[in-house]
Formats: C-alpha cells, structure tokens, sequence
C-alpha cells in the first residue's frame, strides 16, 4: 500500500463517516467549528480529543501538508501553515496548545484544566513541558548521532523520569479522569513508540521499560473509550512514517 493509496482511503474514509465525526452539545455557543488536520498528526487529534471529551459538534478537514497546501489553510493559518488550525465562527486559531485552552475556556462543561488558579498554572507548565523539552529531546535524538544523540537521549530520559513523579498517586495527570496535560502527552502513550517502531528507534521505548506509572498512564491513555476514537490506524501510521522519516539521521 503506497502513500498516494493510503491518503485516498483517509479522505474517503472521512468523507462516508461525516456524520460519526460530528458531535454536539446541548447549550449556547452553537457557532460552527472547523478543524484542518492530518490523520497521522497527533498535535491535530489533540484537538479533536478536546472537543469529543465536552461533545463539541465540529467538522472536520482533512490536509496534505506533505504536498500542495490548501487555500484555507493559507488563508486562516498564514504564519505557520500547518495542522492544526481551529476555526470557530469564523475566527481561526493555530497552535494545539493554544487551540486546547480557547476550547475549555469557550466551553466550560466538562473542564480540562483544573478551575483553581495554581494547579492551573501547573498544568499548563506541564503541558508546554512536553512540547519543549520531552518531544524536542525525542526529536533531536532520531535525527542526530554521535554525541548530539547521546546528549538528546538523556535529556529525554530526565524529562520521562520527572513525568513519572508526576504521576504518583495518580491514575492520569489529570487525576482520575483525563485532563488537559493527558492530552498534550498523546503522543508518548501512541505515536512516539509508532515512529520508534517503524524506524527501529527505541529511545522513549527503552526508557519506559524503567518508568512503571508511566507506563501504565500508556495503556490506559489508549484504551480510553474517547482516546481510541482518535488513534490513527497503526498499520497505515507505521508504513506512512517509515516511508516519510525513514531516513539517516545527519
């Protein structure tokens, strides 16, 4: 199965389950949401994970920014063009993290973030902890060798091994039920190890063998009943990203 195929079964497939990737809330705010993603984008399923957890009715668009980008994407994310980009009414916004809190702060039933002001600021100190330091440091470690890699590698070590203090006592970072600081850390429990997989990596793979709360958070963030609807199919992931990263390290 090439790219070419495995990108038309996607937009077909989107296009017959439109209906099943629409969902509704009861109440105010009824402005029509937009996502533009990609099916392979754990930063795009981010956002719809958001929505689907407060029953959000939102529509779905489905990007190639592996090639042509789009003329909406051009227009409603000029700066950065990329996935994803939320539009509510009109308005867009780009960014996961910044798209996830408009989403709980325009929606307030069923909150991601923590309504007290401190452990708030927590979660979001969390939540950016996994983009800049965790994923740069998984990141710099597939693409660099030597000592580069080694030092990447490490760093991506302490950052695991302080999520993994993290997470004593408790079942998600949110606490028992899924949370905002969960959901930025998608891509630890499914993609990361994908990408590993698939380029016979095992930086982050390795390292959990060692983290046992970690890698329990693993299992149950994707056996979540909400977070499997949002897991892009394994078979297809592994062949897209060995085909589309399987490249040497430089």
């Amino acid at each position: 199965m090439g790219l070419r195929h495995i990108e038309y079964s996607f937009r077909s497939c989107y296009k017959k389950n439109e209906r099943k990737r629409k969902w509704q809330r009861k109440g105010e705010m009824g402005e029509k949401v937009l996502v533009f993603g990609a099916w392979f984008s754990p930063f795009s399923r981010r956002v719809e994970l958001a929505l689907k957890l407060k029953g959000i009715q939102y529509d779905y668009i489905e990007e190639q920014i592996y090639k042509k980008k789009s003329d909406l994407i051009l227009k409603y994310n000029p700066v950065y063009k990329k996935v994803p980009t939320f539009v509510h009414a009109g308005k867009p916004i780009a960014e996961s993290i910044v798209i996830l809190q408009y989403i709980d702060e325009t929606w307030k039933e069923n909150p991601l973030l923590p309504q007290d002001p401190y452990q708030k600021a927590l979660a979001l100190f969390w939540a950016k902890f996994m983009d800049d330091k965790l994923l740069q440091a998984l990141m710099k470690a597939r693409r660099r060798q030597g000592k580069e890699k080694e030092e990447a590698v490490a760093e991506a070590g302490e950052a695991l091994r302080a999520l993994e203090e993290e997470l004593k006592g408790k079942k998600f970072f949110g606490g028992e039920t899924l949370g905002f600081v969960d959901i930025v850390a998608n891509f630890i429990a499914y993609w990361t190890p994908a990408m590993e997989e698939a380029l016979g990596e095992e930086v982050l793979t390795r390292e959990l063998q060692q983290l046992p709360r970690l890698r329990q958070w693993c299992h149950d963030f994707v056996e979540h009943s909400v977070v499997k609807q949002t897991l892009s199919p394994k078979t297809e992931l592994l062949e897209f990203m060995s085909t589309q990263f399987g490249t040497k390290p430089t």
